[in-house]
């Protein structure tokens, strides 16, 4: 009876062994998207996505312009685009006095105040619509988007039309200089043709200082700078 007692007791602690075991067995564990994967996608399917915080210049009213300025090796610089993003800070005092309550309501503007801070963030989305196009899209949150196409040029000895993105680095605005000034925000530049070993490259400064020293701008054969403006309110 004991040894049929004890040979049960045993059979029960080596399958509990061998449960415990498959439990602490290593296995893979279905976990949810990350933000990062979003964007890897994003930038798989050639859309880059950018924001800028511009509530640091709500201290005055300025007139903001999006501007896109286009590079090629060989030519001189020229506008692409120019976005008017109106002023930063509006006033009812420009809005017919019938549609100032709907403003004041849309606003969300106290009463006894006039004013509202329009341009507080700016989002830029760059992506191919096509083979040898791309779009920028600037938007404003609450307020506008719109959108300009950007030519593309095929990388030499090549049919295909390869862009990346690089941010610039940004600096505080000089002394003096406060009532009129534009801020380079972002380079979308070709690839080129590395003759020696024949491969495409996009290669060096992952940022883009001011001055536009960086080493890779001495290869990169086309690209556009896509900036944003500021213009003191003269009626201030």
């Amino acid at each position: 009876m004991r040894k049929n007692k004890l040979t049960a007791i045993l059979l029960c602690l080596s399958l509990a062994g061998i449960a415990n075991a498959q439990e602490k067995s290593p296995q893979v564990i279905k976990s949810e998207p990350q933000l990062e994967d979003i964007y890897n996608v994003l930038e798989a399917m050639n859309t880059h996505i950018f924001r800028f915080d511009l509530k640091e210049f709500l201290n005055k009213t300025y007139s903001v312009n999006v501007y896109v300025d286009e590079y090629e090796k060989g030519k001189s610089p020229k506008q692409a685009h120019s976005v008017r993003l109106g002023n930063n800070i509006q006033s009812l005092n420009v809005v017919p006095e019938e549609h100032r309550q709907a403003f004041r309501e849309i606003k969300h503007i106290p009463e006894g105040k006039n004013e509202w801070e329009e341009i507080k963030e700016l989002a830029v989305y760059l992506r191919k619509s096509n083979d040898s196009t791309s779009v920028c899209t600037i938007n404003v949150p609450g307020a506008m988007r719109g959108g300009v196409p950007l030519k593309l040029r095929p990388v030499e000895k090549y049919h295909s039309y390869v862009y990346y993105p690089r941010p610039f680095k940004f600096q505080t605005i000089k002394e003096g200089e406060e009532e009129h000034f534009k801020i380079p925000l972002i380079l979308y530049g070709s690839a080129w043709l590395d003759e020696k070993y024949n491969i495409i490259r996009f290669c060096g400064e992952k940022e883009i200082d001011p001055e536009m020293k960086a080493e890779i701008l001495k290869d990169i054969p086309h690209y556009y700078i896509i900036g944003i403006e500021f213009k003191s309110d003269k009626k201030e």
